[in-house]
């Protein structure tokens, strides 16, 4: 998997109108899992720790809408696969949901919040370092090195807690972490799809950075 990964990064450094969509989806990412949390544990008055995670998750989607405007030179409004990114993070926080649930018996919406930080984090800290090495971008890779400092800050203490509530109930870790790789590795295949789809086009510079009328369509469904 993480050949695979940084093998398409690198595809996408190569050329910034694909840059600069794909940082216009990893900032769609983000806010996904800033909204979900302001939804969830953070429906009312949070703690300090959920609050501060929300402040960084919406703090990471507006840096890399920022950039991807920066990289493009205008903001843009296209991305690369929104629907699948969508469909990976909503698959993931229904099917750790669910698999949650068989060990606890009920619904555990603070354990549901645990594991699915967790699992997305431990991407993060694949995903992020290995964009930072095929970025060709000085301001791309300095907040990339920003981001993975600001998420190892909380990682530990939301893991600690999630390992502590799931051997409390007999589940393992790896388990939910099997399941995400899956998820991702779907993810993947449909972002490797993509990118070959448009190298294959005759010029780089036809390459679009505003939305179709179906793009737009994808990003609703995907942060639904």
């Amino acid at each position: 998997m993480r050949d695979r990964i940084q093998a398409v990064l690198r595809q996408i450094a190569q050329i910034p109108q694909l840059e600069a969509r794909w940082l216009h989806t990893v900032s769609l990412m983000e806010f996904i899992g800033a909204r979900k949390i302001s939804r969830t544990v953070a429906d009312r008055h949070p703690s300090l720790e959920v609050l501060g995670h929300l402040a960084d998750e919406t703090r990471h989607a507006f840096a890399f809408k920022r950039l991807s405007a920066e990289v493009a030179g205008a903001e843009i409004t296209a991305f690369l696969c929104p629907e699948a990114a969508g469909r990976y993070f909503q698959a993931l926080d229904h099917e750790l949901a669910t698999w949650a649930t068989a060990y606890t018996g009920a619904p555990d919406m603070y354990l549901h919040y645990l594991l699915t930080t967790t699992a997305i984090e431990r991407r993060a800290m694949v995903l992020y370092p290995l964009y930072k090495a095929a970025s060709r971008h000085p301001g791309v890779r300095e907040e990339l090195g920003r981001v993975v400092t600001e998420e190892q800050s909380h990682r530990r203490t939301i893991e600690d807690a999630c390992v502590a509530r799931l051997t409390a109930v007999g589940a393992s870790l790896d388990e939910a972490l099997a399941l995400e790789e899956r998820l991702f590795g779907a993810f993947i295949g449909e972002l490797e799809a993509a990118v070959a789809r448009e190298l294959s086009t005759p010029s780089h510079d036809a390459l679009p950075f505003t939305a179709t009328q179906g793009d737009e369509a994808r990003t609703a469904r995907a942060v639904k």
